[in-house]
C-alpha cells in the first residue's frame, strides 16, 4: 500500500522560493497525505510548515537533506546527500526538536553562510556593494533572518543583474572550501551515524545523481533507505533502484525535489506505508491508509 506524499522539498530558508505555508498548501491542493519540508542542513522550516500541515490536517514530517562529501578537498570532490527524517514525537513540546544535534548544526550553518556572505559583499566595490545592499541593512540582520541561498541569489538577480554569475560560482566555496570542512566534510558513512544517534531515520537521496558510482553502492549497502521516485530519476532509473530496494530490503520513498524553480514533477508513485510508518514511529491512521492507497495506484 502506498500513501500520496511529497517527502523532499525545499523552501525559501534554503534553495526554494516557497515559504512554509505556501509549500504545505501546494500539496495539500494535490491531494497529499504525508508530507515533509527537507531543506539543505537548516530545520528553519520546519515548525511553521508543521503548523501549516495541522491546519489541514496532513501528517508532516520534521527532517533535512544534510551535506557530506566524497573526496572531499580534491579534484573528484562532490556532495553527497542524505535525507534526515525525525519522529513526528520531535515536534511535541516546546524544544525537542531544538534540542538534536543537527539542529544546532543547522543553527551554525545559518551563521557561517551570513559571515560567507558579508564576506563577499565587503570584497566587492564600493558601487556593487550599494547596489546589492543600498542602506547595509543585510549586516543589521540575524542568522535566522539572513537571505538563504535562493533569496540571496534573487536578490542579487534583481539588485544588480551583472554579477550574477559572480556570485553562482562563488557560492559554491561555502560547501567546497576549506570553509565548509568542519560543517561538511565528513563522509556520507559518518553523516548516517550521526543522523541515527540523533534519532532519526537516514535515506540516500536522489542517487543516481553521484559520479562515484562504486561508492555511492557501498553508501546504500549501509543506509536505512534510498530515495527512488524524484524529479532527477527517469522511470527505467526508478525501476532499478527500486528493485534494489526491495531485493535488499530498504525503505524507499517517493519525492519531488521541489524547488519552485521548474514545473512541478509529481512523484510517479506514492511512499510505502511501512517506510511512512518506520519514520513517523506510528502508525497511519486507517482514513490516511485508504485514502492514500486508492489515490496512488498509478505507479510506474
Amino acid at each position: 500500500m502506498y500513501i500520496a506524499s511529497d517527502l523532499h522539498g525545499h523552501t525559501c530558508f534554503s534553495d526554494g522560493r516557497a515559504t512554509p505555508e505556501e509549500y504545505v498548501a501546494f500539496r495539500h491542493e494535490l491531494g497529499m497525505h504525508v508530507i515533509a519540508i527537507a531543506d539543505h542542513d537548516v530545520f528553519a522550516g520546519v515548525r511553521r510548515g508543521a503548523a501549516a500541515a495541522a491546519r489541514a490536517r496532513m501528517a508532516f514530517v520534521p527532517a533535512a537533506e544534510l551535506t557530506s562529501f566524497l573526496h572531499f578537498g580534491t579534484s573528484e570532490a562532490e556532495q553527497f546527500h542524505v535525507l534526515a527524517y525525525y519522529p513526528i514525537e520531535t515536534l511535541q513540546g516546546a524544544a525537542r526538536l531544538e534540542e538534536t544535534y543537527f539542529y544546532t548544526r543547522g543553527l551554525r550553518v545559518q551563521a557561517a553562510w551570513r559571515d560567507f556572505v558579508l564576506t563577499w559583499l565587503a570584497d566587492l566595490a564600493a558601487d556593487d556593494r550599494a547596489a546589492i545592499d543600498p542602506d547595509g541593512a543585510l549586516e543589521r540582520l540575524a542568522p535566522s533572518e539572513f537571505p538563504a541561498l535562493q533569496r540571496m541569489i534573487d536578490r542579487v538577480v534583481l539588485m544588480h543583474r551583472p554579477l550574477f554569475e559572480r556570485f553562482r560560482d562563488h557560492h559554491a566555496w561555502f560547501w567546497n572550501g576549506e570553509g565548509g570542512r568542519a560543517l561538511f566534510g565528513g563522509s556520507p558513512e559518518d553523516l548516517i551515524d550521526a543522523i541515527r544517534a540523533d534519532g532519526a531515520v537516514d535515506v540516500v537521496a536522489h542517487p543516481a545523481r553521484y559520479r562515484d558510482k562504486a561508492r555511492t553502492q557501498q553508501i546504500l549497502a549501509r543506509a536505512t533507505g534510498l530515495e527512488v521516485y524524484t524529479s532527477r530519476h527517469k522511470a527505467d532509473v526508478a525501476a532499478e533502484f527500486r528493485a534494489y530496494a526491495v531485493a535488499n530490503r530498504k525503505l524507499w520513498t517517493a519525492s519531488a525535489d521541489d524547488h519552485q524553480n521548474a514545473r512541478y514533477v509529481h512523484p510517479a508513485s506514492g511512499t510505502p506505508v511501512v517506510t511512512l510508518e518506520r519514520i513517523l514511529r506510528r502508525p497511519l491512521p486507517l482514513g490516511v491508509i485508504l485514502g492514500g492507497g486508492r489515490e496512488m495506484r498509478r505507479e510506474i
